[in-house]
């Protein structure tokens, strides 16, 4: 088990509801896919030269949102059978509500979804700007039309 430390900052900003096989709500894993999740983003975000950005994802294996997956910089929301609808631009602290991103992506592509949005971030983020903060300036039209 790695220390607090040892953590990347988008692992240690992550949040699952247990979802399957415990609760009778879920449409959808949460719990045991998101450190899979998180691992692919890892390696992406170190591809980009971002892996030290703070960016919290939080996933639920349904919409009553128990771990909180409106609020993150990225969300993963169960909306059917293997499929999700992914929010960004929320933050850390939870104080802001994301938008919708992206709907009804299968769990294979959610990975694939998301690295576009993190590619514009990349190019295009004012000094010290995080994730849910350049998603919020960008807005749901722009993002939606350049990180497609």
């Amino acid at each position: 088990i790695k220390q607090d430390h040892e953590l990347t900052l988008i692992r240690r900003y992550s949040i699952a509801c247990p979802a399957f096989p415990t609760c009778s709500l879920a449409v959808t894993e949460s719990e045991r896919t998101l450190p899979g999740i998180i691992d692919q983003l890892e390696v992406e975000m170190a591809k980009l030269g971002i892996k030290g950005d703070r960016i919290s994802v939080h996933m639920t294996g349904c919409p009553n949102g128990c771990a909180r997956p409106y609020t993150p910089d990225i969300g993963f929301v169960g909306k059917t059978l293997g499929k999700y609808t992914i929010y960004v631009g929320g933050n850390v602290m939870g104080t802001r509500l994301a938008y919708v991103y992206k709907d009804l992506v299968p769990e294979a592509d959610a990975v694939a979804a998301i690295i576009p949005a993190l590619h514009y971030y990349k190019a295009n983020r004012q000094s010290g700007e995080t994730f849910g903060d350049f998603c919020q300036r960008k807005g749901q039209a722009d993002l939606q039309q350049h990180a497609s």
